[in-house]
């Protein structure tokens, strides 16, 4: 009588981990080991698919082939670059929680044989490998793939040269663990927390290597680790999840994507969806209702230095509380007449409305009023706009597409001779389905009692919470983006006409996976715009806001405290309280700041995203500058805030900050040096040069004529 499939294992397992752990060149590994890897039978698309139970994690590392040139200029410099080879690899295996080998080698050809003898070796029809930034590795290896697996039979790109599943008709899957960890390996193994950390400091990436090169112990470690780690923190991801290698979601978004979908099915969510499901053209109306989160600057101090006391108030979690405590359209939304802000305002607590807003000389009720909210991006119509940072000051006439929220806070700001509430559409409004808010507040109680505890399970509860806004906002329709096997590049597919677009948008609404409809992204977005304009009123002098926090002068402390039982009452009326953890309460949504550790004794800001402050705790400047590492770009300033002006520079030397050159090949080379060469990628350092905001005289002459657009009443 034959053994059981549990006997099996049992041997299997023993077998594999009695095997001392080893790093070696690919040619000393016996291969036949493998055969004691099991696989796994899934379905997919109507076949049984055998998965090899394994874990592999491969990488490679790359050399210039000559210096960069570095050219002066007073913008900053450039540099001249030139193609890369790859210079070493690495492929470690991982099964039953240990660490069977670490392959390596010199050249990609050898890179490509290698994971085909292991795939080969296993009884599985599919084996899973990952890359930790597939984007990068996938250029150098990608010609020599071809040439021993042909063309992948199956490809997912999230944008241009980003591949994060690449699969070939052998059966061999390539996939991107970076979309997955949301972070840098280093960081994902810290966090993590495995046996095997990165050798952070031990390869020099501007020393010249050929594939001959010999490697020192201290390289050889290096590449180790990188693959080491990666395995590790993927098995730790795995058992956290109660996941096996092939149903391992593929992005951070996945994980709260896939639990989503489980309770839903379970309170009929898709029945809910349809009873409010966009049509297309509301669809497409909706994403320029769309407006993203708000960060500004006051242009009454743009590019000076602030020396009084700024701090910094933050909310907890401000999209989770909107979606918790807020009210939202609950059903298909419905034409009506044109009407007046004043209406629609009146009715907000109740309806959801979705409107374009048109508005004849439209200016700021005070000149002083620090961060003017209306977006010149999202306007479809502006006559002679005056701008701050890409906000309006003033304009003859606007037309924009708003929520009942973003009006409140215009109406708030601003005032117009005439103005008229167009293209009308209104939803009743109630609290999301309970199965969703339960779910959003479990996330955030998991991330608030994990906090310092399992770092594992933390990590994951942290990017659930943070994944479960994106869910709601996720684009209907999106274009797919094609590698083109044969030049290299990646490009849209072609098809964006009317029929094309509207098709995709039904066959998204027709999924039955899809549960979450478009507009309550839009509502959350819009909603957290209103909590943050009720923040700014809370302190004398904001200088500066972003999204979901706010810097300023003057703080009232009762009046955040007034904001603070606002925000408690809306989440009690809807069943929700604090989470109580060591003793403290931990509320969503509430405004927050730490002391010392929040505030600067000196601060000055260059516009959206550009601001630097010396932190007063520490004592030391602190920067946040779109694009440049915060850590190392402080740096550049020399612990001097005036050095943060126009024109200061960023160099890349410093910062580390890269930019990305593509260099295509037809085929596969041997360069004068007699390394195999394919298509490569060469990360320079890229200098930033800081620039300042265009600030427009309130007093700007208008010098164009307006011509209204006529509707059926009068504006």
């Amino acid at each position: 009588m034959g053994r059981s499939r549990d006997e099996v294992l049992k041997v299997f397992r023993q077998k594999i981990q009695a095997l001392p752990y080893r790093f070696c060149h690919y040619k000393q590994f016996d291969y036949d080991l493998l055969k004691y890897i099991p696989f796994i039978y899934t379905a997919g698309h109507g076949e049984r698919v055998s998965y090899n139970d394994i874990i592999i994690m491969a990488d490679t590392e790359t050399s210039k082939k000559k210096p960069d040139i570095y050219h002066p200029d007073e913008k900053g410099g450039q540099y001249e670059t030139f193609e890369n080879h790859v210079v070493a690899w690495t492929i470690s295996l991982r099964a039953f929680n240990h660490n069977i080998v670490t392959l390596y080698g010199r050249k990609p050809s050898k890179m490509i044989e290698t994971l085909t003898r292991i795939h080969e070796h296993m009884a599985g029809t599919r084996t899973v490998v990952y890359f930790h930034n597939l984007s990068y590795d996938h250029i150098f290896l990608r010609r020599f793939a071809y040439r021993y697996w042909g063309t992948p039979e199956h490809q997912l790109n999230v944008k241009p040269y980003y591949p994060i599943l690449i699969q070939y008709e052998n059966g061999i899957m390539i996939k991107d663990s970076l979309i997955l960890a949301q972070r840098k390996l280093e960081k994902w193994a810290d966090d993590l927390d495995v046996e095997h950390k990165k050798a952070v400091g031990s390869w020099d990436y501007d020393k010249l290597r050929n594939q001959d090169t010999p490697l020192s112990d201290e390289e050889k470690h290096y590449i180790e680790c990188d693959t080491l780690a990666g395995v590790e923190c993927i098995d730790k991801t795995l058992e956290a999840l109660h996941k096996r290698i092939y149903s391992i979601p593929l992005t951070a978004t996945g994980i709260p994507r896939e639990q989503t979908r489980i309770r839903g099915k379970k309170a009929h969510a898709r029945d809910w969806f349809l009873q409010q499901a966009l049509t297309y053209p509301q669809y497409m109306k909706f994403t320029m209702l769309y407006h993203g989160g708000f960060t500004h600057g006051d242009r009454h101090h743009v590019n000076t230095i602030i020396r009084d006391e700024v701090q910094c108030y933050d909310f907890a979690s401000s999209y989770p509380y909107c979606m918790c405590a807020f009210k939202f359209p609950s059903e298909k939304f419905t034409k009506m007449e044109n009407t007046s802000a004043d209406f629609i305002l009146s009715e907000m607590d109740d309806y959801a409305f979705a409107f374009k807003f048109i508005a004849v000389n439209i200016r700021l009720k005070k000149d002083a009023e620090p961060m003017p909210s209306l977006q010149a991006s999202k306007c479809l119509t502006m006559v002679n706009a005056v701008q701050d940072n890409g906000r309006i000051l003033c304009a003859n006439y606007v037309e924009i597409y708003l929520t009942e929220y973003d009006l409140y806070v215009i109406n708030d700001m601003y005032t117009w001779d005439r103005h008229i509430c167009a293209d009308v559409e209104y939803a009743a409004k109630s609290y999301l389905p309970r199965w969703f808010t339960d779910f959003v507040y479990e996330c955030f109680k998991d991330k608030t009692m994990l906090k310092g505890a399992d770092p594992v399970l933390y990590s994951i509860a942290k990017a659930k919470l943070n994944s479960l806004y994106g869910m709601c906002c996720m684009k209907s329709i999106r274009m797919d983006i094609l590698e083109n096997y044969e030049t290299g590049d990646f490009e849209e597919e072609e098809d964006d006409s009317e029929e094309a677009l509207q098709a995709k948008y039904v066959a998204y609404v027709d999924k039955i996976n899809t549960i979450l409809p478009y507009q309550i992204g839009v509502w959350v977005t819009a909603a957290a715009f209103y909590n943050l304009r009720q923040l700014t009123k809370c302190c004398d002098r904001p200088y500066y806001s972003d999204t979901d926090s706010c810097y300023g002068s003057g703080w009232h402390p009762r009046k955040v405290s007034a904001y603070n039982q606002g925000c408690k009452d809306r989440l009690i009326e809807n069943g929700y309280g604090p989470v109580m953890h060591k003793g403290r309460e931990y509320w969503l949504g509430v405004a927050e700041t730490e002391g010392d550790a929040d505030k600067y004794t000196e601060f000055r800001y260059m516009g959206a995203k550009r601001y630097c402050g010396r932190n007063k705790e520490t004592g030391k400047l602190k920067i946040t500058v779109a694009g440049v590492p915060k850590k190392k770009g402080v740096l550049c300033l020399k612990d001097d805030i005036q050095n943060f002006c126009k024109g200061a520079i960023f160099d890349g030397l410093t910062t580390g900050k890269t930019t990305h050159y593509y260099f295509n090949v037809e085929d596969i080379y041997i360069d004068e040096n007699g390394n195999e060469t394919g298509d490569s990628i060469s990360l320079t350092p890229c200098d930033y040069r800081l620039d300042s905001i265009n600030v427009y005289d309130w007093e700007s002459m208008f010098n164009e004529e307006v011509s209204l657009i006529e509707y059926d009443v009068d504006i």
